[in-house]
């Protein structure tokens, strides 16, 4: 095996370590098993132990013993410390990999959640279309939840994100663009489609369909199920809205909503919340904050503030 493209300097101790041995050093606290982790990789055994025994000579530790009367590995409070700081060191790598592989594209990849992307994307586009960057931009779909874990990985550049809460994260710079709110989403048929406004309280009895965990939504419908000291019963949740649109026409149950995911079109009534202390949907713009900005990222965040500007 190459070694020479695997080590990284350590500073101070004047040597440089080998990150294929944090590699294996993670599977082994992972599984706990030397042949296992030999598997995984496709080496031999005695490899992933020296390997080990580099890694505690180079930091004057035992990070592993053995428990022999039970067959087991005991990680060492070193080797529990050296876990925390080889995970951290192997994600920095592999998003450096990924972030200058995205360099050579010319290409950026642009994380939007179905229900902001529904509402925004078309017009947006045609800013994008008019200065000549939609060919530029890779638009990729998935819940705020999803895409926030996508720009942590490297496997986006930007995204825009769904939130109740204003998000802070250090390894990431977060501007909000939008706030709005969530409603209570019936039927024309419903008794409660006649309301201009309902508090979450007198829905106790009701039956929701909702958004599943891959949204923010039922972060949002918690947060007021625990203020009312009320517990709504769920009948069905599901990552598709026009699936959970359609059974509340039905009358199957009730849904809750962000204002800007019910339109004209949908037949249904969108009823705000009475309550003073609510949730907020926010919409924000994320990038990593250690991310080296390209012409091309800085025109798409130009863009998206002077669209974003005839939205309030």
């Amino acid at each position: 095996m190459d070694y020479n493209k695997h080590y990284l300097y350590v500073e101070g101790a004047n040597r440089f370590m080998n990150t294929r041995d944090l590699e294996y050093y993670v599977q082994i606290v992972k599984q706990k098993n030397f042949t296992k982790v030999a598997k995984f990789f496709e080496v031999s055994q005695p490899t992933i132990t020296y390997a080990i025994q580099r890694l505690e000579k180079e930091l004057g530790a035992t990070l592993i013993t053995r428990d022999r009367s039970h067959h087991e590995l005991i990680i060492t409070p070193a080797g529990k410390q050296l876990m925390i700081h080889a995970q951290s060191v192997l994600q920095e790598i592999t998003l450096a990999k990924a972030e200058i592989a995205q360099l050579q594209k010319k290409k950026l990849r642009f994380g939007m959640p179905p229900i902001i992307g529904n509402e925004y994307f078309p017009k947006l586009s045609s800013y994008f279309i008019k200065y000549q960057l939609m060919a530029q931009i890779d638009i990729v779909d998935g819940g705020s939840r999803d895409l926030y874990g996508m720009i942590h990985q490297g496997r986006i550049d930007i995204a825009i994100l769904g939130s109740t809460q204003p998000i802070v994260d250090h390894k990431l710079e977060v501007e909000r663009l939008l706030d709005k709110c969530f409603m209570i989403v019936v039927s024309p048929s419903h008794p409660l489609a006649e309301r201009t406004s309902v508090s979450f309280k007198e829905l106790a009895d009701e039956q929701f369909v909702l958004l599943n965990e891959h949204y923010v939504h039922p972060a949002a419908f918690t947060k007021l199920s625990k203020q009312t000291h009320i517990e709504p019963k769920i009948v069905y949740q599901s990552n598709d809205l026009n699936i959970l649109k359609s059974m509340v026409r039905e009358n199957i149950g009730i849904g809750f909503l962000t204002e800007i995911a019910i339109h004209p079109e949908d037949n249904l009534v969108a009823i705000p919340l009475a309550d003073t202390d609510q949730p907020r949907f926010l919409i924000s713009l994320a990038t990593r904050a250690q991310q080296l900005p390209t012409v091309l990222h800085e025109n798409v965040i130009e863009v998206i503030h002077e669209f974003m500007q005839t939205q309030k």
